[in-house]
């Protein structure tokens, strides 16, 4: 066990991505770190040029006894879990229409449940020290969803856990943090996709699909990560990428533009206010009485 004042960070998926990028600049820094993955030999290298202070473990986020033997291994090995980094990479491009149903609850085993039992699994030593971080990784935001809706919709489930998960733990010191990396990655992995339905082909969506994005240098963002950290609870989103808050920006604009346009209509759903008389109404059978003004 060790008695270091550092911060200990967990990185889940170190391998590759921003979390391997994250799992470098932390151990650069000083710090502590444990590096999960489903083959954690990819790691011992890393381990090797940081001895004492990195920690190799296997992982896998689909299976809950894994996630409590990794989480387990890592408090007994440095005492405490500070920072928990949290990777959601996997992607399921494809029509709506064209999903299988084993490889879209794959993906969220993957990319929604995986991350969010790991979060509970370390959120009770945090909650004992009224102190830590979750750090969670999200994939990628895409200018637009057509053909990209599973991805997507992993993502929004993600994003939606990690917003309620702020506010639960924000009064108990905790912070939370979802992170939009602002570009994929050549090597997120991808779930078998089923045959195409010929009609999606060559829409435009379909055929924008891979298409290269503005990319972010991993190394600058897992720098900007551990630097919202170290603030304090840091934001509830970090956007990184010029490209990416752009998207972020439109995505806005597009939601007030819609608003604005429906607003009239959204507003006569209400239950109608009660209409109030002009003037008192006197009573069944009887007349109103005057308020008599004492004279002086």
């Amino acid at each position: 066990m060790s008695d270091t004042k550092q911060p200990i960070w967990f990185i889940a998926d170190a391998t590759a991505g921003l979390a391997a990028a994250l799992a470098e600049a932390v151990l650069a820094s000083g710090q502590h770190a444990v590096l999960a993955a489903r083959t954690p030999a990819r790691l011992q290298p890393l381990v090797e040029r940081h001895p004492g202070r990195a920690l190799a473990l296997a992982l896998d986020v689909t299976d809950m006894a894994s996630v409590d033997m990794a989480v387990a291994a890592a408090e007994r090995h440095f005492g405490r879990i500070d920072v928990l980094a949290t990777s959601a990479a996997q992607c399921y491009p494809g029509a709506i229409e064209e999903g299988e149903d084993g490889a879209m609850r794959a993906l969220f085993d993957e990319n929604v449940f995986g991350p969010v039992n790991l979060a509970r699994r370390v959120l009770p030593g945090m909650r004992a020290r009224r102190a830590g971080h979750v750090v969670m990784l999200a994939r990628a935001s895409v200018p637009a969803p057509a053909f990209e809706g599973f991805s997507q919709a992993a993502r929004s489930a993600l994003e939606a856990l990690a917003e309620a998960l702020f506010y639960e733990v924000e009064p108990l010191g905790i912070g939370v943090t979802l992170v939009d990396p602002g570009s994929g990655d050549d090597t997120d992995p991808l779930v078998p996709r089923a045959a195409g339905i010929a009609d999606y082909d060559g829409l435009a969506g379909r055929a924008a699909r891979g298409s290269a994005a503005a990319r972010v240098d991993a190394a600058r963002a897992a720098l900007a990560v551990m630097q919202a950290v170290a603030a304090g609870r840091g934001p509830l989103r970090l956007v990184l990428g010029r490209a990416a808050l752009q998207r972020a920006y439109d995505r806005l604009r597009v939601l007030k533009v819609g608003f604005d346009a429906w607003a009239d209509l959204a507003a006569s759903a209400d239950v109608p206010a009660p209409v109030r008389p002009a003037h008192p109404q006197p009573p069944p059978g009887g007349r109103t009485r005057r308020a008599v003004r004492s004279r002086a």
